[in-house]
């Protein structure tokens, strides 16, 4: 079987690159959803038959498998709910044929690979140097500028994201997850003795490309990721503490007078107004039905949206899935990434990777996502845990 680098498959790297096409990328899952959802659980299914994967599930996959047939029996089968179906089996399949060490060496190396090309296109068209074409207009504010499929020169749905770095996806915020997630899975990569190696290198450019994109959750998760870091290492090392100190002196100056940031949470600033209003009405949203949920796109779920003065991006993803699914979600979301995160041995104390967790899902609409599921759904084995 034809390899690439001596350890994964051609058709597990397509794995891997399914799984962010399929993640808030504009021209693919935006622009081609269902030709994106279908090859993805074609490639999904084709990776598990040719690894003869053992499905490996958890609480969190059992529990949302059953939230969503029971959303299907109580409000109909509809075009969310079939994706929410075809992302969590895809998933599973994917994960249930890597060990997480081969999966996150596979997504730091596609990750990395995406990280220059964007980058690159982007100082191209920066300089004048390439031309991209308008895309996406009329689709729900989507258009953007679009060169080879990737959205490196704004649009989206803002147009105060021109000239921001979104890479394949449909805005900077989306871009900033998967590097942060690749980022968190490869943490353990600064632990190596050497000052400079190959793979110190690679998790430099995704840092410095996380800088460059201006996203502002961006900022506040590697942050938070760098202090987290220190904070672990400085338990037992006086040096780690100052360190950690430091970084966190940095980490508050930074925040304070970043133009990015401060911009961000203006109250002239739409973005802020639409995600702070989303937060404030799903939040409560949930408690019209804790139990059961609103469902997904059900009339009452339309209805409380209405009543609540929700937009329709709903962007607060990890709040949303609350609101459509009820408490039982969320429970054995945290429950499983608790217990994924222990299995992992992430570089991280539990309560910072939490919170690190929760911000990239409470800032997107993603969290039905596989970018997303790939944090609590179990691979079938773990060399660090």
């Amino acid at each position: 079987m034809k390899t690439i680098n001596k350890s994964l498959t051609i058709k597990e790297y397509a794995a891997i690159v399914m799984i962010l096409l399929s993640s808030g990328t504009a021209y693919f899952y935006m622009f081609h959803a269902g030709l994106t959802l279908l090859s993805l659980f074609f490639i999904a299914s084709l990776v598990a038959i040719c690894n003869k994967a053992k499905l490996h599930y958890n609480s969190f996959s059992i529990i949302y498998g059953v939230l969503i047939l029971t959303n299907v029996l109580l409000y109909g089968s509809n075009l969310s709910l079939i994706g929410d179906v075809l992302f969590l089996i895809s998933t599973l399949f994917i994960t249930s044929s890597f060990s997480f060490d081969a999966f996150r060496k596979g997504l730091l190396n596609v990750v990395l690979a995406l990280s220059v090309i964007s980058l690159f296109l982007y100082i191209l068209y920066i300089f004048n140097i390439v031309t991209p074409s308008l895309q996406g207009v009329g689709k729900n504010g989507l258009e953007g500028y679009y060169l080879y499929a990737f959205h490196v020169f704004g649009g989206g749905h803002y147009i105060a994201m021109h000239y921001k770095v979104c890479g394949l996806f449909w805005e900077p915020g989306i871009y900033q997850m998967v590097l942060n997630i690749c980022l968190l899975m490869n943490l353990d990569l600064l632990d190596r003795r050497s000052l400079i190696n190959k793979r110190k290198m690679k998790l430099s450019i995704i840092i410095i490309t996380v800088l460059l994109i201006q996203s502002t959750t961006g900022y506040l998760v590697l942050g938070t990721i760098i202090v987290g870091y220190y904070l672990n290492k400085s338990q037992n090392s006086v040096k780690f503490k100052i360190i950690t100190l430091i970084s966190a002196i940095i980490f508050g100056i930074v925040i304070m007078l970043s133009p990015v940031v401060t911009d961000k949470f203006s109250m002239d600033n739409r973005s802020f107004i639409v995600r702070a209003n989303d937060f404030i009405g799903l939040s409560y949203a949930i408690f019209e039905r804790p139990l059961t949920g609103l469902g997904v796109g059900s009339k009452v779920f339309e209805q409380v949206s209405d009543k609540l003065g929700m937009t329709s991006s709903l962007s607060a993803g990890i709040l949303l899935q609350t609101a459509q699914f009820g408490l039982l979600w969320i429970i054995t979301f945290y429950y499983s990434l608790v217990k994924e995160f222990r299995k992992r041995a992430i570089k991280l104390p539990v309560y910072v990777y939490v919170i690190v967790v929760t911000f990239l899902g409470i800032g997107e609409p993603l969290a039905f996502s596989p970018l997303f599921l790939i944090n609590v759904l179990p691979f079938n084995r773990y060399e660090n845990g």
